[in-house]
């Protein structure tokens, strides 16, 4: 919808679809803002909610997978220490946020491991510098 008379038909729809910057209750009213004027982009917006739907089944069958493998290993007595299963587990979660972060734009996951990494490293020097700004200020 682009025009005040569409806000019913946007709220009523099971995805509601705003286009342009369009009237302020039909931004309330849609599910998604889609900016500009080309209504193209919701193909676009279409492939990525399937493809995110796809990768959501991926990464819940894999993780069943493992937690049934885990649970049969112990069952069996495939392994005694306990470091085992968690150290499989918490690669099994790894993998699983990986495969979803494939959907974080042009970039994919490395861009978003980049992003994430490069973001916790500006953070962690400024906190710093405010740290030591008010420790000598203290002192």
């Amino acid at each position: 919808g682009d025009g005040f008379n569409d806000a019913g038909a946007l709220a009523k729809a099971d995805v509601g679809v705003a286009v342009g910057t369009g009237e302020q209750v039909n931004l309330e009213a849609a599910d998604v803002l889609i900016p500009g004027d080309d209504p193209r982009l919701i193909t676009n917006l279409i492939s990525l909610a399937r493809s995110a739907n796809r990768t959501l089944w991926a990464n819940l069958l894999f993780s069943i997978g493992v937690t049934v493998v885990l649970v049969f290993a112990v069952i069996n007595n495939w392994y005694d220490n306990l470091w085992v299963g968690v150290l499989v587990h918490e690669m099994s979660v790894i993998i699983v946020i990986l495969n979803g972060a494939r959907l974080a734009g042009s970039d994919g996951w490395w861009g978003l491991i980049k992003g994430t990494f490069s973001g916790i490293i500006g953070d962690t020097r400024e906190s710093l510098a405010l740290f030591t700004s008010r420790f000598r200020s203290s002192s």
